[in-house]
C-alpha cells in the first residue's frame, strides 16, 4: 500500500501519546498490559491539563481528573476495560483514587515511574 509524504504545512498535525520506555524494558512494569501502559501515557498527557486548570492539593501535588467513561471513549475501548486498567495502575500503585463522592469525578494522582533510593 503506498502511503503519502507529509508536506511540510502538516507536519504538526498528529499529537502523540509518550510512553515510557522504562514501562517497556524494565522487568517491574512487565506485569502491566499494553493497554494499562498506553493509559499510564495518556494519564501523563493529561497531566499539561492540571497546570491550566490550577489542579494542585493543598500539599503542593499534582492531580487529574478524567473519569472512566472518557477514558473509554478516548481510548476506544469498553467502560470494563477502562477500569481493569485503571486497576493494573493503581495496583502496581502508578495512580492514587481519591474518591470525591457526590457523583463527582475521582481525583487521581499519576506517581512517576522512577524510582528512586534515599
Amino acid at each position: 500500500m503506498p502511503f503519502e509524504y507529509f508536506q511540510s504545512y502538516q507536519a504538526d498535525q498528529f499529537s502523540f501519546i509518550n510512553i515510557p520506555k522504562a514501562m517497556v524494558t524494565e522487568e517491574i512494569f512487565s506485569p502491566l498490559s499494553i493497554q494499562a501502559k498506553i493509559l499510564y501515557g495518556m494519564l501523563l498527557d493529561r497531566m499539561s491539563c492540571a497546570q491550566k486548570n490550577k489542579w494542585i492539593d493543598e500539599e503542593n501535588r499534582v492531580y487529574i481528573i478524567y473519569p472512566i467513561s472518557e477514558i473509554a471513549k478516548d481510548m476506544n475501548i469498553s467502560k470494563r476495560k477502562a477500569i481493569n486498567s485503571m486497576a493494573e495502575l493503581v495496583g502496581m500503585g502508578l495512580v492514587e483514587k481519591k474518591h470525591i463522592g457526590q457523583g463527582r469525578s475521582n481525583v487521581l494522582y499519576i506517581k512517576k515511574f522512577v524510582i528512586t533510593s534515599d
